[in-house]
């Protein structure tokens, strides 16, 4: 059982790369159009990192309402590595002693009493370093750089295929404090950087593996209990592609608009699904739909492809190809052809 997004989405007045306070990040980028290969020096993009962290956010949202286990620190989205056992203390976890202690044996314990302790341990996966012997689990959810994409109808208005703007917002603090030192340091410019563009990325999830402890080479969870989590993981791409990720979220809430959003599922597949081809190029879907159309044939898997603005209805072989009407459409037929009986979809 296998699962892949590819994303194509309007985004303004976004703060969603805030991993570094004082900059937005700016990367360089090589373009492949119909003109020939394109360099641009200067990009605004967003790291897989903060994609990963937002979805890891949302799926402890959706897992509470399966009934979906969470350690203390994801219970309250705080979605992080596994902490060493020798720095965590009641006060910091806002725990009970017995609290403590419960959460001390999961992780100290072996990789399987994680998995069944914490969905977001996993499915995104961790690293322990202390108490030895050091354990560490590869995430089954993989993400993407969110980088601009190539527009042709921009390039041949205004000379450059990747358009972006950056508004720099000072906010200055009223208030006058007493202490001419403290005041001095309170007016002093906050500097935050918000930038537009139109972007895409793409995130595969190997849901095969949802629930399997790799040191023991078996599943830990019971059925029911790993299709929930699998669910989990799709449901909380969701936010992803309306908008709802970023910092600054009470005062930047991105306004954002899905362009192309095609989701691509096997229930068959036991092999991880490969990379779908980044929508910063043009070609994206037909080369995409090609590579899992032979990706079919070779494991002799089904494999439906659900796509929203882009692309037609066609079928091949075991590769099925849906056009929807809404983004979010995507998503549910997603779910219906992996979790619903075969006699009901």
């Amino acid at each position: 059982m296998q699962f892949a997004l590819v994303a194509k989405l309007i985004i303004n007045m976004h703060d969603l790369n805030n991993e570094r306070a004082e900059e937005i990040r700016r990367i360089p980028l090589l373009y492949q159009t119909n003109q020939g290969f394109e360099f641009v020096g200067e990009a605004v993009a967003v790291s897989g990192v903060m994609l990963k962290h937002w979805h890891a956010r949302y799926l402890t949202e959706v897992a509470k309402r399966y009934n979906v286990p969470l350690c203390p620190l994801c219970e309250r989205g705080e979605s992080i590595r596994l902490p060493p056992s020798d720095a965590i203390t009641a006060d910091w976890l806002h725990m009970s002693e017995m609290e403590k202690k419960n959460y001390l044996e999961m992780i100290e314990g072996e990789e399987e009493k994680i998995i069944r302790g914490c969905v977001g341990e996993d499915v995104h996966g961790f690293l322990r370093t202390k108490p030895e012997p050091m354990l560490r689990r590869e995430a089954l959810v993989k993400f993407s750089w969110l980088l601009p994409v190539d527009i042709p109808e921009v390039r041949d208005n205004v000379g450059t295929s990747t358009p972006f703007t950056i508004l720099q917002h000072t906010r200055n603090i009223r208030e006058v404090p007493k202490e001419p030192r403290e005041l001095k340091q309170m007016q002093m410019p906050y500097p935050r950087g918000y930038a537009n563009g139109v972007y895409g990325f793409t995130s595969i999830a190997d849901l095969k593996r949802v629930g399997f402890a790799f040191t023991c080479r078996k599943y830990v969870l019971n059925d029911s209990d790993i299709n929930n989590r699998r669910k989990a993981v799709i449901e909380a791409y969701v936010p992803l592609i309306t908008g709802l990720g970023g910092a600054s979220l009470a005062r930047a809430l991105p306004a954002s608009k899905p362009l192309e959003v095609i989701t691509i599922v096997s229930r068959e597949a036991k092999s991880s699904f490969p990379a779908p081809v980044h929508p910063i190029f043009n070609d994206y879907f037909d080369l995409t739909k090609d590579m899992f159309k032979d990706f079919s044939k070779l494991f002799d898997v089904d494999v439906s492809i659900y796509a929203y603005g882009v692309g037609k209805n066609e079928e091949v072989d075991k590769l099925k190809v849906e056009v929807v009407d809404n983004p979010l459409a995507v998503f549910t037929k997603a779910l219906k052809t992996l979790f619903e009986p075969e006699e009901g979809r």
